[in-house]
């Protein structure tokens, strides 16, 4: 997900780093970025406070546990 790689490349971290602030490996981190993996239901809440992506965009098919993603009215 580029959205992941770029927001943690903009503040200059390892995929360790990012990965240890939500408490999952580097690796596992990577491969959210890759793509190769989703983002667990578990770390969703998490990763989205860490990094302001909307839970909307990280999960897409998730996203309704957490309300409605906001409507261009709203934002």
């Amino acid at each position: 997900m580029e959205q992941l790689r770029a927001w943690r490349k903009a503040r200059g971290m390892t995929v360790e780093e990012a990965g240890n602030k939500v408490g999952i490996s580097g690796v596992q981190w990577h491969r959210y970025e890759a793509g190769s993996r989703r983002i667990s239901v578990d770390r969703l809440a998490s990763i989205s406070a860490l990094t302001g992506i909307p839970p909307h965009i990280l999960r897409p098919g998730l996203a309704d546990i957490f309300g409605p993603a906001p409507t261009k009215e709203a934002v």
